[in-house]
């Protein structure tokens, strides 16, 4: 795992700036944490980190990243209209390691929100991490910074079982098998 402190600078720039599987359903925690989901949004995942957060909020027709100081989010990064910059992946292992991804994409700088869960069959059976990755690339060679959520903050299953209904008729966000974000985060 690819894993780098935020400094200052990535703090700043945050501020400004696996195919797809089915969810593990062990884990039906919502977030309990304060979002930057506005009225009539569903909180798909909130978590702080230091003195922000980052959420990920479900509208009629749009998926929403935002991040910053609670109430004052400085970035909000909304699907585009096709959600062409949207894909969800996910990761299952024999050794009981599952991950599920939501990545957001902007030019060639990306956010990959992310939930893992290690089963009985690892070193550290049931397991519970989330956080926040920020790469850089076209093919996300460059890591910028990767938030460790230090909450127990989930994916809302609710929520993320209806991604897809509200995305346009056709999408198909899946990471690509294989591909450079088919990977463990």
């Amino acid at each position: 795992m690819r894993r780098i402190a935020a400094t200052l600078g990535v703090a700043a720039l945050l501020a400004t700036s696996g195919s797809a599987a089915r969810p593990a359903q062990a884990s039906r925690i919502a977030p309990s944490a304060p979002s930057h989901c506005a009225a009539g949004e569903r909180v798909v995942y909130s978590c702080r980190f230091g003195a922000k957060l980052g959420s990920v909020c479900l509208g009629r027709s749009s998926l929403h990243y935002r991040f910053g100081p609670a109430g004052h989010p400085a970035m909000d990064l909304a699907s585009t209209p096709d959600w062409g910059n949207i894909h969800l992946g996910g990761n299952r292992s024999q050794g009981g390691l599952n991950q599920d991804t939501i990545r957001f994409t902007r030019g060639t700088t990306h956010y990959v929100v992310h939930q893992d869960e290690t089963g009985s069959l690892n070193e550290n059976p049931g397991r519970a991490s989330s956080g926040i990755e920020v790469l850089q690339g076209v093919s996300g060679e460059r890591q910028l910074a990767s938030l460790s959520c230090k909450a127990r903050s989930r994916f809302n299953w609710q929520a993320f079982g209806v991604i897809s209904d509200a995305a346009p008729k056709g999408w198909d966000g899946a990471e690509t098998p294989g591909g450079p974000f088919d990977m463990i985060y």
